[in-house]
Order: structure tokens, then sequence, then C-alpha cells
């Protein structure tokens, strides 16, 4: 008898554990990655029910987006995915876009996945004027909404950020120098440097990329000839 009640209690305690596991919206895995942004219009999306489209492998449902031009930030929950094969890490809404203040030329951005607290104060967060009559929308904080109509200073302001694509490091140069010979044989006309030692490491760079369309068609022949794994990094 004693027996089959330890049985029922133990059975009932896995259930009650994968009921909490299930319906847990957030996340302790770490997810960072630094990029370049898209729009929804990118992708003809028009429904006013999505403010944010990542790749599949984005972990949880929070997402946080910072322009590392100015480093405004955005915290937007309910996100969709899907599989994303372009050169933009993240595609958002313009009402989004006008809250990061997102210069069109140069749209540098960082994505990071949120470790929502179920503890979270929801009368915090915003919502955009364009979703406020739509159900289930997203909720955002942190953000300074900018006024459609004011002509953003980022925006009419010059960038003047290059852009680099970096590989390495390797411990080993001929490594880096075969690396190097190989970017070379179908980027053409374009810029591609070794550099280090064995103490620190040897690196292969492509660029200065001088903008954001350049940079379309240097990422689509790196992709299309399986030359991916590398580091953006703009000064």
């Amino acid at each position: 008898m004693l027996k089959k009640v330890l049985i029922i209690l133990l059975s009932s305690l896995a259930f009650s554990c994968t009921s909490v596991e299930k319906n847990q919206s957030f996340t302790n895995e770490t997810y960072e990655k630094i990029g370049f942004l898209g729009y929804l219009i990118d992708l003809k999306i028009s429904d006013s029910k999505i403010n944010v489209i990542v790749d599949k492998q984005f972990p949880g449902n929070t997402i946080k987006i910072t322009n590392l031009i100015n480093n405004k930030t955005e915290t937007i929950s309910n996100i969709q995915k899907k599989e994303l094969d372009g050169s933009r890490i993240v595609y958002v809404s313009d009402s989004i876009k006008t809250s990061l203040d997102i210069n069109s030329e140069f749209p540098y951005i960082k994505i990071e996945n949120f470790k929502l607290n179920p503890t979270f104060v929801a009368n915090k967060a915003k919502i955009f004027k364009e979703e406020q009559k739509v159900p289930n929308t997203s909720r955002v904080s942190n953000v300074e909404v900018v006024s459609l109509s004011k002509k953003s200073k980022i925006e009419s302001s010059k960038i003047k950020n290059k852009i680099y694509l970096q590989y390495g490091s390797f411990y080993y140069s001929d490594y880096a120098n075969e690396l190097n010979k190989n970017l070379k044989k179908f980027l053409i006309s374009t810029n591609i440097s070794m550099y280090g030692s064995k103490k620190k490491g040897y690196y292969v760079t492509i660029g200065p990329i001088l903008n954001i369309k350049k940079f379309d068609e240097i990422f689509k022949l790196l992709k299309n000839n399986d030359y991916e794994g590398y580091e953006i990094i703009v000064q």
C-alpha cells in the first residue's frame, strides 16, 4: 500500500515539474550577435501584428536590440522566427526602426536574447501606436519613441564608419595565408590583408567596406563560396 502511494506521489510531482517547465517563457541560454538590421517590408511583410522577425535558431521569445551607433535599445517580446539566410540578422517594423533611430545607410546593431524574469512588470512596457488596435501585440520596454514627423539627427548625418570582416585567430600562419589566397580568387578588387604573430595569432581581414550595399555584395559571395564564420567589425 505504501509503495503504491509513493508511486502516485512521484508521478504527480513529475507531471507538475513538466507543466511548469512548459509554461516558462524565458531562457537561461545566452545569445548575442552583431550585424545589420533589415525591415519587414524587405520580406514583403505588412502584418501589423508582427514587429520582429529573427532567425529560428534564436533562443527564447524576447529579444533586445541595440543600435550600436547611438546605443538606443529596445526589448521586444512575442517575436516571430523563420530561417534567415540573407545579410540581415533581424527584421523590424517601421515603428521599431524609428524608436531605435536607425540610419538606413548604416543599420549596425546587436541582438541579444533577453532572460525574461517571471516577475517582469508589464505596465512598464509600451505598445506602438500602430499596434494599439491589435490584440496580443508585442510589448516594448526601455524605449524612447521618436516622432515620425521629426527627422532623425543620425539619419541626416553622414556615417563615416567602415566595415571590416575578420577571420581568426589562427595559430599557424599557413592557414591564414591559404585563406587569404582563396578569398582573393573570387573577391576581385577587394582589399584583403593578413596580419598577426605566432604569439597573438594570425588574422585575415576584408575591408574597409565603405557602405552597406557593398557589404551585401561581399556577403553573398562569401556565402556562395562557403566562407562564412567571420566577425563583423566597424571602425
